[in-house]
This record gives C-alpha cells, sequence and structure tokens, in this order.
C-alpha cells in the first residue's frame, strides 16, 4: 500500500511581522526608558544618567592690547578672536572696541589653558631659510635649528596659502603622525614649485612666532607638510583655528583677565523632562478630542515625537555627552513642533523641510552663542524627526496587519 505524500504548507511570514514588531517594540521601549530621568537608579549594571554642563561653566573678561590701534585693525583683530573662539566651541564670546584695545568676555565649559591659547597666540607663519653663518651642528647650542633669528625671511607667509589642513600621514619608518599640510592657492603653486626647486635636499623652515620647524624639502612629495607632534585632540583643533582663522598683522598681548559671574540659566531636568511629557499628553489629548488631525495622523506624529525626544536623550546618556540643561528643553519643545509640523505637511513637506533647514543654516553660521548651539542641535532633531515618521507609519502599518 503506498503512502500519502504529507506538503506541509507553513506561511513563515506571519511569524517573522510577529517577531520584527516585538524586536522593534522591545527597541522602542528600551529607548524611553533609557531616556527617563533618574533610569541609573533602576539599572545597577549600566549608568544612563545625564551629563550636565551646568557647574563646569566659567567665565572670564580679557583685555587684549596691540601695536597698531587704528579701528580697522582692530576690528579685524576683534573678527579674528571671535572666529577662532567660535570655532573652538566656547559657547558666549563678545568681544569689544575700548579705549584702543579689544575686550573680550567668555562663558564656556572649554579648557582655559586651551581658551587663552586662542587669545594669547599671534601665530604668524613664514617659511624661512637657514642663515649661511650659522652652525646648526653645534654641539654647545643644540636649539639652534629651533630659533628664528638663525634664519632669514622667504617671500612666502600664511597669506600664500589657501588654507592648512591637518591630517596623518604616513611617516619614512611607516608609522603614522600628524602633520599640518599647506595648501596653495592655485596661482601660486607654480610659482612655489619653482622656490623649493632651488632648496631641493636642503632643510629650510616655518617659523611661528619666532620658532622654527624644520622641513627638508623633498620635490618628488605632493604636499608641503611640516610634522605636529601633539596627538591631543583638543590641542589639535586649536592647532588648526590659529593657522586658518585669519592672519593676524600686529603684536598683541592680554594686559589683564578677570572673574566674571557665570550669568548661564541652569534648570531641573527632572522635573522638565516630568513636564514636557505631561505636557505632551494633554497636547495630543487636546488635538484627538478637538478632531483637527486625522486620528492616523496624530498617533504617526505622537510616536514619531516620542521616539525622536526620546532616542536624542538616550543617545546623550548612552555616550555621556555633556548638555546644557536648559537647552534640553528648549529643543524638545521645538521637536515636538517641527515634528508635527511635518508630520501635517503632507503635499508641501519638501517645502517645509527646506525652509527649516535654510533657516537652521542660517542661524548656526550667523547666530552666535547658545542661539547657534540650539540650532547646530535643532539641525539633527529635524533629521531624527523626519526618520521617526517614516518609522512610525512603516510600524503603524505593520500593527495593523497584524
Amino acid at each position: 500500500m503506498k503512502l500519502p505524500k504529507l506538503k506541509l504548507n507553513m506561511n513563515v511570514k506571519p511569524l517573522l511581522n510577529y517577531i520584527l514588531i516585538i524586536v522593534v517594540t522591545a527597541l522602542f521601549i528600551a529607548s524611553i526608558f533609557i531616556a527617563l530621568p533618574l533610569t541609573e537608579k533602576y539599572v545597577s549594571k549600566a549608568t544612563y544618567n545625564l551629563s550636565t554642563k551646568d557647574k563646569a561653566y566659567w567665565s572670564q573678561e580679557f583685555m587684549v592690547s596691540t601695536e597698531e590701534t587704528d579701528a580697522k585693525s582692530l576690528n579685524d583683530l576683534r573678527n579674528i578672536f571671535y572666529e577662532r573662539l567660535k570655532g573652538f566651541g566656547v559657547e558666549e564670546v563678545s568681544t569689544y572696541v575700548e579705549n584702543d584695545k579689544i575686550r573680550i568676555d567668555v562663558t564656556t565649559t572649554q579648557d582655559k589653558d586651551l581658551v587663552k591659547e586662542l587669545i594669547s597666540n599671534k601665530f604668524e607663519v613664514k617659511i624661512v631659510t637657514r642663515k649661511s653663518d650659522v652652525n646648526f651642528d653645534d654641539s654647545e647650542n643644540t636649539y639652534a635649528y629651533m630659533l628664528g633669528t638663525n634664519y632669514d625671511a622667504t617671500q612666502w607667509d600664511r597669506s600664500d596659502f589657501r588654507n592648512v589642513y591637518i591630517t596623518k600621514l604616513k611617516t619614512s619608518n611607516g608609522d603614522y603622525a600628524n602633520f599640518a599640510i599647506f595648501k596653495l592657492w592655485p596661482a601660486g603653486e607654480e610659482k612655489f614649485r619653482n622656490f623649493l626647486l632651488q632648496y631641493n635636499g636642503v632643510s629650510i623652515g616655518v617659523d611661528i612666532d619666532g620658532f622654527v620647524t624644520p622641513h627638508v624639502v623633498d620635490n618628488t612629495s605632493q604636499v608641503f607638510a611640516i610634522p605636529i607632534s601633539s596627538e591631543d585632540p583638543q590641542q589639535l583643533k586649536v592647532m588648526s583655528l590659529l593657522y586658518n582663522s585669519g592672519v593676524v598683522k600686529t603684536n598683541l598681548k592680554i594686559d589683564s583677565q578677570k572673574d566674571l559671574d557665570v550669568n548661564v540659566p541652569t534648570v531641573n531636568y527632572i522635573q522638565i523632562t516630568l513636564g514636557i511629557l505631561v505636557a505632551l499628553v494633554v497636547l495630543y489629548f487636546y488635538l484627538f478630542i478637538s478632531k483637527t488631525t486625522s486620528s492616523d495622523v496624530l498617533l504617526k506624529s505622537l510616536l514619531a515625537t516620542t521616539l525622536t525626544i526620546s532616542l536624542y536623550l538616550a543617545f546623550l546618556k548612552i555616550f555621556q555627552i555633556p548638555v546644557d540643561t536648559f537647552m534640553l528643553s528648549i529643543e524638545a519643545i521645538l521637536a515636538i513642533m517641527v515634528t508635527r509640523i511635518i508630520a501635517e505637511g503632507k503635499d508641501s513637506v519638501f517645502y517645509i523641510e527646506l525652509f527649516l533647514l535654510i533657516v537652521l543654516a542660517s542661524v548656526i553660521f550667523l547666530g552666535n552663542g547658545f542661539i547657534s548651539i540650539i540650532a547646530q542641535d535643532m539641525l539633527v532633531l529635524t533629521a531624527l524627526a523626519k526618520l521617526c515618521l517614516v518609522i512610525s507609519s512603516w510600524y503603524i502599518n505593520k500593527v495593523k496587519k497584524i
């Protein structure tokens, strides 16, 4: 007797959908749990407390005098100081011209010594050649190669280069080290190559404020680069800013520096978080009962808003990124508004997103202090809100099908 064949007709797709939904839901809940205040009290094996900057702020006034005191020189230098400090991430910086001096007020959490370095350094860069009457091999003067007085100036200085790019390059022994690469303006490339050709195989130097870094000319190399001894990322950032934030044409010095009162608002982020949570619930309950928005859009918007704020806070906590608590409350409110606007945009969503991008980019480049920092954070939150709206729409559709 021939036994009938058994056919298994199992559709695993619904099972996989169930598993996927369970995993995604677990991730949603985990991000919300991590984002909630005082999560660390309930999780002993991980630290999920928010790292705040409130107590790390300091504030000082610097008075800087210069040899040239005409209005143009002072304003040019004031702008250079502003670019240096803003580029370094100083949260609040104000520069003024007072009585032929430049006054700089800073309020920041950045390293004091590095901030002072950005203010006190002229950082005059010149290409120099060795003087013929100096013995650089003198065993009694081992630092002769470092002194700017032992070199002759050339026609080349920082203004002849488009920018100076700091990056790692491979050294002759196969290791990697940091170098400052001098990038020329296109019009001067041939002339500079001809200059280097005269010194092929010879040691010249880059003079920065009287101290020289030697450089042996190798015309087979495609770049003109000098070594940088530091490996500290913050110090490298300072070096890059000193090279690229403008050419200082006058000698300067810090005459005085005075401590100021720190006027940075602080808030209780636990109370603020709970307050925003209650406000979010009340807002969406009102929108639901007023029936001004369809329930589908409302649900998608609520889920996306919750995810945007939760993922952002969870990221800050997991990676221990220091934040200003007062800015978090502002950013959370703006994130709620942005998510709602994008969710309701429908056909005009592209123009809404483009408008937001233009506004935020303008504030980042033209704004000052905390306003610029909030705009930078909102750029990230807007992109995250857009992503969370897509995820929320997908998630809701999957749940409905199940």
